[in-house]
């Protein structure tokens, strides 16, 4: 019998064309090809109804069913759609494993805390609170000289942090402002103590004759084409200025950067202003080589919550540029969290847009028409996604979102536990929760020192 149906010959089908309107009605069952099974559970897949799992350094390994060029993220949409409650989801589900790392920048907030803090005071981890306005005995200090920082990457910050108050930089402002930081840091090691601010202030009103190439530029010249940076740093190191306090002195001690979890709570600083652009122009360079150490086997994850400040200021965005276009030899993953993409200048700023093409993944939430027109062509989405985006009833209600991981895309909906749902609920102050609601417990990894 065996050998009578091994001699029969294998029957031909011929092949069947049709629209794709018509197949996926021909054929309800079939869903789109799912990523790789690695990683950490996200929630399902709204067509297919599959655990949607997501894990970029995963994905960009070249075992990975489809590698990703880059492990950076965009997230865009609307308030109110689950941004907030799905980066914070991810990061409590991915610190589970023991090699990754997580520095958030937390923008928003309320009470005078940031919305990272519940999180945070559940996995015993102390914020990192920075103040406006330098009032004693409150939040921290970074220095943009700090030592940890490389002398040419320090001059970087320093202009962008005069162009950010005083606008673009002569060649001759430039050039002052480099003899200044290089006698600030002569005169400091020769007191052995740390460059501040200050000092580049002293240096530039009060300079020493300079040589360009083989002319000498006098004192009196000096001081005036390092007048508009003078007047920015006397904003950055006047106690009179609000700026007072955030950098103008060595930073502050005890900021543990070997921590799984380090937030920085940004929440009582200015929306509006120099103070946060100022700072994103600090924070960056500050963590690339203070936080990241290279060589280890750590993977490490910049969340960055209103991310438009860096990428509506061009020399902002310039550093932060540098800083994720090499976050493959650093095993970074960069996230930027956005409302609206038109509110962007992209086109005026190809450091912002160089960013934004970056990131190969793109998580997108409800948007308005018109928004969601000026998102899907310049990411180019297909007319489904963009059609899901405008709907905010069903398709792209709270929690569910449309997914582009390299040429994937999918809808997928986020689903939290019950203590998830309690620690990234963000509506507190605008529903009504009944007194006696219980939330059961899970179990959270505590981030303390010592701790396994």
């Amino acid at each position: 019998m065996l050998e009578l149906i091994r001699s029969q010959s294998q029957t031909r089908r011929r092949a069947l064309r049709t629209t794709t309107a018509t197949a996926s009605g021909l054929y309800p069952a079939v869903g789109a090809p799912s990523s790789d099974p690695r990683g950490v559970i996200i929630g399902r897949e709204i067509y297919s109804g599959k655990a949607y799992i997501y894990d970029p350094f995963v994905l960009y390994d070249p075992s990975a069913r489809e590698r990703l060029p880059s492990g950076h993220v965009l997230v865009l949409g609307k308030s109110g759609f689950g941004k907030s409650s799905l980066e914070k989801c991810y990061v409590l589900r991915q610190l589970r494993f023991r090699d990754r790392s997580f520095c958030i920048l937390d923008a928003q907030g309320e009470d005078g805390v940031g919305e990272w803090d519940s999180i945070a005071r559940a996995l015993g981890v102390t914020p990192v609170r920075l103040i406006y306005g330098g009032e004693e005995g409150e939040g921290v200090r970074l220095n943009p000289l700090d030592p940890r920082i490389p002398s040419q990457y320090q001059f970087k910050i320093l202009c962008s942090m005069v162009e950010i108050i005083a606008g673009p930089l002569t060649s001759e402002s430039e050039f002052a402002l480099s003899n200044a930081h290089t006698s600030a840091q002569g005169r400091a090691g020769r007191e052995n103590r740390v460059a501040v601010l200050s000092d580049i202030h002293d240096d530039l009103t009060n300079p020493e004759p300079a040589m360009l190439g083989k002319r000498q530029v006098g004192a009196e010249q000096m001081v005036a084409w390092g007048q508009p940076a003078s007047l920015a740093m006397d904003q950055l190191c006047s106690q009179t200025r609000d700026l007072a306090g955030l950098f103008n002195g060595p930073t502050t001690p005890g900021i543990d950067l070997d921590a799984r979890l380090i937030v920085f709570d940004l929440t009582r600083l200015p929306r509006e202003g120099e103070a946060m652009p100022l700072l994103m122009s600090v924070i960056g360079p500050w963590l690339r080589y203070a936080w990241i150490q290279t060589g280890d086997s750590t993977k490490r994850t910049l969340i960055v919550e209103e991310a438009w400040h860096i990428l509506s200021h061009r020399p902002v965005a310039r550093l932060f540029e540098e800083f994720v276009r090499y976050g493959r030899r650093l095993g970074l993953s960069f996230w930027a969290i956005l409302h609206h993409l038109g509110d962007l200048m992209v086109d005026e700023a190809p450091e912002a847009a160089a960013i934004l093409k970056l990131t190969a993944t793109r998580v997108l939430y409800h948007m308005d028409k018109a928004e969601a027109d000026v998102t899907a062509d310049y990411l180019q989405l297909p007319d489904w996604a963009r059609e899901a985006l405008m709907d905010g009833a069903s398709r792209c209600s709270p929690g569910r979102a449309v997914w582009q991981v390299g040429n994937r895309m999918h809808l997928v909906e986020h689903i939290r536990s019950h203590t998830e749902n309690a620690l990234t609920n963000t509506n507190r102050k605008m529903t009504e929760v009944a007194a006696n609601t219980q939330t059961p417990d899970a179990p959270l990894m505590t981030m303390r020192k010592g701790a396994t």
